[in-house]
């Protein structure tokens, strides 16, 4: 499964935190300004994007350092803080995201797991996130001893065909033996089936088209049912 979107979410939001942050530091955005700002920098500055303006070989490559670099960017341009205070406002944000207590799961993802484990699956988590994925996972999600993939450890991020690589020869299961259950269409359904492996669309508040493809599911119990029947 993916993590972020489809196991947990911010909470508080990523708008109330980074607001909360800001006005600590006399920068004073409504959420609404920051969450529109917040979408943006996450699409001018993902890892592709990122890694291409840095002149890197391959932009879907990336590491620790790459993605401290990346939210960097991401929180100078969301809140635009004087340059006395970026390495602060950064830090504290980096910091609060890297504590489990600023997440939570959603509320159908310990039943779901639970069923899936009952019925055999071997559990694990394919995500686009950092070293502080770990110690969330601990705390929530300890008892259901997932494997983790995080692509700042494996190197390359979703889409690369090197990050479904290294899972599968890690899990040492068929491609088609591994099925990927996440709310990011190119990253966790489209790329996946292109290397072999089964997928599954998660649509949380998603919009009308996005529910209308192929294997599309409202909730993570619903795409369990699907997987189980």
């Amino acid at each position: 499964m993916d993590a972020v979107g489809t196991v947990i979410k911010p909470h508080p939001s990523v708008a109330d935190a980074y607001q909360q942050v800001g006005q600590a530091h006399g920068i004073d955005l409504d959420q609404e300004t920051i969450g529109r700002r917040f979408r943006q920098a996450i699409s001018q500055y993902s890892v592709h994007a990122f890694q291409t303006l840095q002149g890197a070989d391959d932009p879907l490559r990336t590491d620790e350092e790459t993605e401290v670099a990346r939210w960097r960017a991401i929180v100078n341009f969301v809140l635009s803080p004087e340059p006395e205070q970026q390495e602060a406002v950064f830090q504290q944000l980096w910091n609060h995201f890297g504590l489990a207590n600023s997440w939570c799961l959603f509320d159908d993802v310990s039943p779901a797991l639970l069923r899936l484990l009952e019925a055999g699956f071997q559990l694990g988590l394919a995500s686009n996130f950092d070293h502080r994925l770990r110690p969330i996972v601990e705390q929530y999600l300890a008892g259901f001893h997932l494997k983790l993939f995080i692509s700042s450890e494996v190197g390359w991020v979703k889409p690369a065909r090197q990050f479904y690589e290294h899972t599968t020869q890690t899990l040492d299961y068929e491609p088609s033996e591994i099925m990927l259950i996440g709310d990011d269409w190119r990253n966790d359904v489209e790329a996946p089936q292109l290397f072999g492996w089964q997928a599954l669309y998660l649509v949380r508040n998603g919009q009308p088209d996005d529910s209308a493809k192929p294997n599309s599911y409202p909730t993570l119990s619903a795409a369990v049912d699907a997987l189980l029947k």
